[in-house]
């Protein structure tokens, strides 16, 4: 925290010359400051948040998620549902792609049945596991076909749509052809820059600025107009009190957790891990690093959403955490230590803060832990393929109950999905797969309460909390409104100020 502290004051030190310091002139550009940039700009291959934020603004899907996560129409103006396993869509007139080609049903069906062909290798192919056929029955005019019914397919088919030229091959990550509002017009080094179709539109530059602090000083300086999340908040009081700039909170859909390999010799006890979690004491953490905006969680999908349970919090209980252990067969050795655990994070400051954090308090109970901290790229590649003990991570913008089939099935180990944990229940998965083939809402929501229940008691994840969306813009910027799910699409309504 002496670190933090000393940073800050150097900022403090750096921008006071800055204080009412010149206002960008006004261009039709906005810069917006990402800690990384995309993996992929293809959406058959995007599971990282950079990847979904940028490809939002360069694809469309057949269906988009309004305000509420309701699924409303996009590319199609509409579709029927004749029977539970078939859904037939009609694209609108007039779509074409950012090379002028025509929208499809061609292509929509391309792109949808490459997903699951065994040669793309997409990561998303588990999710589309329920098609059986996909078809164009004419220019406009799409039918879907399923193997079982898929309660959640509407959700899914906000998926980005490529001409099928290019569904046809591998993945292309830096370049990419879309029908969404903007184009990719470059990729250089560190910056994205992204074309507005309608020329009312401002120019979108994506900026990779890793750390924080220095995102922050950059905005004051007027060298980026806009970053969203993914800065200290102990910042925020200080960027409210600069001149030109603006900050827009709200409640997010991000679930931050702490992930765990049940498969270690250690971790696999559930005593353990209850202990590890009783010994966390959240809401200490939340207000010493982050300014006490975080919503504590139970569960992934929050408090307000149609299929969550009423949840209680894991309390803070370090007495318990102790016993829990001893009965456990780990008492402490001469010096205290019960056993030893590596917890892999990126090299984002506030991410390795919080580790250090959690690890310290860990210490007092007994387990000592190495905070090993990676670039990005091969921090999320290790914890991908399951190589790890424990791990901390945020899902970003989950809207669809499903997501436990995703993270919690049998079926959904690496590489098919994201069960990291490799955890297995037998009646788990029973509840997942009706709830997944179910259009019966009350009976969904019975079924992923259960699920929830079970999640907790298991400790599957050690829950932390919902991440607020914090957005920082110059004034220069008018009619920026964030998003709960930290999405980029607000800056469809933007402009740059007259």
């Amino acid at each position: 925290m002496r670190l933090a502290a000393a940073r800050l004051a150097a900022l403090l030190l750096v921008l006071c010359w800055v204080g009412a310091g010149p206002v960008c002139a006004v261009a039709a550009e906005i810069r917006v400051a990402l800690p990384q940039l995309p993996i992929t700009l293809d959406p058959r291959f995007a599971t990282d948040a950079a990847s979904v934020k940028v490809q939002q603004l360069l694809h469309r899907g057949l269906v988009r998620l309004d305000d509420h996560f309701r699924p409303q129409p996009d590319l199609a103006e509409s579709w029927r549902h004749p029977d539970p396993r078939t859904w037939r869509f009609t694209l609108r007139a007039g779509l074409r792609f950012h090379d002028g080609s025509p929208v499809t049903a061609e292509d929509v069906a391309a792109t949808l049945s490459s997903i699951l062909d065994p040669r793309i290798k997409s990561p998303l192919a588990a999710g589309f596991a329920a098609l059986e056929r996909v078809r164009a029955l004419d220019r406009r005019r799409l039918e879907i076909r399923l193997r079982r019914v898929d309660a959640s397919l509407l959700t899914r088919l906000v998926l980005g749509v490529l001409p099928a030229r290019l569904a046809a091959g591998g993945q292309e990550a830096r370049t990419t052809i879309g029908c969404g509002p903007y184009r990719l017009a470059g990729w250089r080094g560190n910056r994205i820059t992204l074309a507005p179709r309608d020329h009312r539109r401002p120019v979108v530059t994506i900026v990779r600025v890793k750390d924080p602090v220095t995102r922050a000083l950059k905005l004051a300086r007027g060298e980026i107009d806009l970053m969203q999340n993914d800065f200290p908040l102990y910042l925020l009081d200080w960027l409210r009190r600069r001149p030109h700039l603006r900050v827009a909170t709200r409640p997010s859909t991000t679930f931050s957790y702490i992930g765990i390999n049940l498969h270690d010799p250690i971790l696999k006890r559930r005593a353990v891990r209850r202990a590890l979690a009783l010994a966390v004491d959240r809401r200490l953490l939340k207000r010493a690093l982050f300014g006490d905006a975080p919503v504590l969680a139970a569960t992934v999908l929050p408090a307000d959403h149609w299929a969550t349970a009423k949840l209680a919090q894991i309390p803070y209980d370090p007495e318990r955490a102790r016993r829990l252990l001893d009965r456990a067969g780990f008492p402490p050795d001469a010096d205290g230590i019960r056993f030893h655990l590596n917890w892999r994070t990126s090299t984002d400051p506030e991410r390795l803060r919080l580790a250090v954090a959690i690890a310290a308090g860990w210490r007092r109970i007994g387990v000592e832990v190495s905070v090993e901290s990676l670039e990005w790229g091969g921090f999320y590649a290790r914890i991908k393929r399951g190589d790890f003990q424990l791990y901390s991570l945020s899902w970003v913008g989950i809207v669809d109950p499903d997501i436990y089939r995703w993270i919690l099935h049998s079926s959904m180990w690496p590489p098919k999905g994201a069960n990291r944990g490799r955890y297995r229940d037998p009646e788990v998965d029973r509840w997942l797969d009706r709830a997944a083939t179910s259009e019966d809402r009350a009976l969904r929501r019975r079924l992923y309460a259960r699920v929830e229940r079970r999640m907790l008691r298991d400790l599957v994840y050690i829950p932390l909390w919902y991440e607020p969306v914090v957005a920082v813009w110059r004034d220069r910027i008018r009619g920026f409104a964030p998003r709960a799910d930290g999405s980029l699409l607000p800056l469809l309504d933007v402009r740059p100020a007259d």
